[in-house]
Parts: structure tokens; C-alpha cells; sequence
């Protein structure tokens, strides 16, 4: 189910990939871990991003993605970036 929300694999990560319909309703997960030793927190609504944020364990670069939208990331450890681009 969580790759419903959050598929990953080294060096991409997506948002919302495969939202069910009956999830679109507003909704949120926290701390959902992402190859690369990332994590992420995000809200959504609509079917669409409403906030994201990409935490990093060690330091790493990857991509995100939602909605046909990316952007490459890179954190040092521990570092943290809310993805507004994204969202919408």
C-alpha cells in the first residue's frame, strides 16, 4: 500500500505514483522511508501534493517527482528540504 504513496527506487522518488480515488480526500504520512536513506513526509488533496518535505540520513542526491513535475535534490546529513515546487 505505501508504494501507492511513495515509490522509490536509487536515485528517484515519486509521490503519489498510484493514489486510489478513494484516498484522494485529503490525507498525510509521516517518516515513510525512501531508497537512499531518505524519508518523507507529505500531505496531499485532491489527488495532488499539498506539502512535502525529503529529510536525508546520510547525505544523498536524488529526484523527486509528482504530477509529471521533478527536481534533483541533493542533502548533506541529516539536512532536510520541503519540495514546494511540487505541490499543487
Amino acid at each position: 500500500m505505501l508504494e501507492m504513496l511513495l515509490y522509490s527506487r536509487p536515485g528517484h522518488i515519486e509521490l503519489l505514483p498510484a493514489l486510489p480515488t478513494a484516498w484522494a480526500a485529503p490525507g498525510s504520512l509521516s517518516g515513510a522511508g525512501a531508497r537512499g536513506a531518505f524519508t518523507v513526509d507529505m500531505a496531499w488533496g485532491r489527488g495532488r501534493i499539498r506539502r512535502a518535505t525529503l529529510h536525508s540520513v546520510r547525505g544523498s542526491t536524488t529526484t523527486v517527482t509528482a504530477r509529471g513535475r521533478s527536481t534533483n535534490v541533493t542533502l548533506d546529513p541529516g539536512g532536510s528540504l520541503e519540495l514546494t515546487e511540487l505541490a499543487g
